[in-house]
């Protein structure tokens, strides 16, 4: 039996095929198949006119409109993905702005109800929020990726980098958040031990670029790369640097362990979940850069340390789910009762 799903989402391109930047579709639109025939909505678009079984909002900023669906269509469930909510977050006042328009949303979509919430488990402690408002949720894995690694000089050679030295890497929003800011002074407090390669984009662009125009033989700036490609970034590098302010059970974290690469954090939520300092990576105080580029150091020092966490990384992978697991558990959300 098929049932009627309308999915309202930010990401339209990627369920018609013509966007790559969120993998959970591609693995979705797959475990839909037979169970589903579905309409995709923008936020900014008008609602379409006819029934469905099931409204999905993918994202809590696309619950407005996949609301107001779900009243005009008569659908018998609404399901509502909310992708990181950043509960007990250690920087609020810095980030207050930030915190406040992250709220508005996430606050809209738990007061006006849904039948269900699935929730990344990315250790932002999303599921505190929905106990306080009462709401059923699931929290979603983070996935393991679905590719390999390749040749480490072979990547570097694709991706332009130095085929000597050791190299850490950054991968993710170029935003506070994600840590960027901190990113000159722990390479200032490296003392030229590595090379950074840095791959994404955001508000701190220009800051990542002027130290790439400051030390142009030990900052590289990568074009983005789609996500089927991304290993070879986690394949050229030799640990992953993650200053990240919030969770660490992150897409980046999660890969870089499961490729055999060793990660240095900060500690945030979750991270002692799923590194373990001095087996597959090192975890610094919180706000502590010294602490942390001191970590760095010593990977980029000790080739014999290097290799030992990274076995000990792509043990620890193991038993991650993978984006089919994920997938499914999505798929299986949206059924209605």
């Amino acid at each position: 039996m098929s049932h009627r799903l309308l999915v309202v989402t930010p990401w339209p391109e990627d369920w018609r095929g013509e966007g790559k930047r969120f993998p959970e579709v591609r693995f979705l639109k797959r475990r839909l198949e037979g169970f589903f025939e579905y309409d995709v909505l923008s936020p900014d678009d008008g609602i379409p006119k006819g029934e469905y079984d099931v409204v999905f909002a993918q994202s809590e900023k696309a619950y407005p409109k996949a609301r107001e669906a779900y009243r005009r269509s008569g659908a018998k469930r609404l399901v509502v993905a909310i992708y990181g909510v950043f509960e007990y977050f250690p920087l609020r006042k810095v980030f207050k702005p930030l915190h406040r328009w992250r709220y508005r949303a996430v606050d809209r979509a738990f007061k006006g109800g849904a039948d269900l919430y699935l929730i990344t488990d990315d250790g932002s402690k999303g599921e505190i929020v929905a106990q306080r408002y009462g709401r059923p949720y699931l929290l979603l894995p983070v996935p393991k990726p679905p590719w390999d690694r390749i040749d480490r000089l072979e990547a570097r050679r694709q991706l332009g980098l130095p085929l000597n030295g050791p190299i850490g890497g950054f991968a993710g929003a170029l935003n506070k958040l994600k840590g960027a800011h901190l990113l000159p002074e722990i390479l200032r407090l490296s003392r030229g031990t590595y090379r950074l390669a840095v791959i994404g984009y955001g508000p701190l662009l220009p800051t990542v670029l002027k130290m790439r125009e400051e030390a142009p033989d030990r900052v590289f700036v990568l074009d983005p790369l789609p996500y089927e490609r991304m290993n070879l970034f986690y394949s050229a590098v030799d640990f992953v640097l993650a200053p990240y302010l919030y969770g660490n059970k992150t897409a980046v974290v999660v890969e870089s362990l499961a490729l055999g690469v060793p990660v240095v954090a900060f500690k945030a939520h979750s991270t002692d979940e799923i590194i373990r300092s001095g087996w597959n990576g090192f975890i610094a105080s919180n706000f502590n850069v010294e602490e942390f580029a001191h970590y760095t150091v010593r990977l980029a020092t000790d080739p014999v340390l290097r290799e030992t966490m990274g076995e000990a990384a792509k043990v620890s992978a193991e038993g991650f789910p993978t984006w089919d697991h994920r997938a499914s558990v999505v798929a299986q959300s949206l059924l209605p009762l």
